[in-house]
């Protein structure tokens, strides 16, 4: 990728503030679709420095980067989120750029974790029970429909025809994942049994747009949940995947790679807590049979984005915990219904 520049004109422009004087790389972060780093932001008026964090984007990562501002400016609002501030955003330029400006949260302590602990694992469940719940068949459609989908992160439950969408992109990626990784027999086979399966078990259960929420969609432990010691309460980045999903969808891409010695017995707890806490939060159209078929269906779900992003090891790690939690189960048997 070309590496573009934290101007001092666009973060001026961002922040909305004269002020600003220059602006300084001072941490580079690894990221896909934008560039992301840590800025030093200087002003002219003799005010302390700043840092905050800058996201860049042209091109094929403006889609993400727009889909992400849509939601600090327009659904972030409508709870108490666990995102940065948005601090200022700017969109100009011959070729068109997109900058958004975030809270740095490594300056306020947080950070990623190699391993959460219980209690933390514990926070990111309530977490998601706030948030699930806040849009529990309340899907914010007239913000949604505007913004390009994503289909190479996670699946997106509404409107149908986006289910469709991402199939055809799973099965393209499959061949390009194929002709680039050396499958054994078995593991060609379990393909080739979801791609046939998954499309109509899915397009089964969203069918009258019943129990689903929104979901952030990229939910990773190890990449966009952040934690601050000594409270377990976490933080979370890069909303840009935020889509109409079902719930289970973040706790199984977010426990994928949660190690432990105890699967089964552990996720099942969480996913457990998960559902007990949407009930708690007013939420009774949605029976515990539907909840485990959820999750099941999810981890199927996730064995797509090893294949996206053409990863042996994570192919090879999500499979295993199909095979351990039994969730080809939910391409074998129709979705519970209340």
């Amino acid at each position: 990728m070309t590496r573009l520049a934290f101007s001092v004109e666009a973060v001026r422009h961002a922040l909305g503030d004269p002020g600003v004087a220059s602006v300084e790389i001072a941490t580079p972060f690894a990221a896909s679709a934008a560039e992301v780093a840590r800025l030093i932001v200087r002003f002219s008026d003799g005010r302390a420095p700043v840092t905050v964090v800058g996201k860049l984007a042209t091109g094929p990562g403006l889609a993400a980067a727009r889909r992400e501002r849509r939601f600090f400016e327009r659904i972030a609002p409508r709870w108490a989120h666990p995102a940065p501030a948005l601090l200022g955003a700017h969109e100009a330029g011959d070729v068109p750029q997109l900058l958004l400006v975030t809270e740095d949260l490594g300056a306020a302590g947080y950070a990623l974790v190699t391993e959460a602990s219980d209690a933390q694992l514990r926070a990111v469940v309530d977490t998601l029970i706030a948030f699930h719940a806040r849009f529990w068949g309340d899907l914010p459609v007239e913000l949604l429909t505007s913004a390009e989908p994503s289909c190479s992160q996670s699946a997106q439950a509404w409107p149908a025809e986006a289910i469709t969408a991402h199939a055809a992109a799973a099965r393209d990626a499959t061949a390009r994942f194929i002709a680039a990784v050396e499958l054994t027999a078995g593991e060609r086979a379990l393909l080739d049994r979801i791609l046939a399966a998954w499309e109509p078990q899915f397009l089964a259960r969203v069918a009258g747009c019943h129990a689903l929420t929104l979901i952030h969609g990229d939910f990773h432990l190890l990449g966009n949940v952040l934690f601050a010691a000594p409270s377990p309460q976490p933080r979370v980045i890069d909303w840009s995947e935020l889509k109409p999903g079902l719930g289970p969808h973040d706790l199984a891409y977010c426990l994928h790679a949660a190690p432990t010695d105890q699967r089964r017995t552990r996720d099942l707890a969480l996913l457990r807590r998960y559902w007990d806490g949407l009930g708690a939060a007013g939420i009774t159209d949605y029976p515990w049979p539907l909840c485990q078929w959820d999750y099941q269906f999810s981890l199927v779900t996730n064995l797509f984005q090893s294949v996206f992003q053409r990863s042996a090891f994570w192919f090879r790690r999500t499979a295993g915990l199909i095979d351990e939690l039994a969730a080809l189960t939910a391409l074998e048997t129709p979705p519970p219904r209340a």
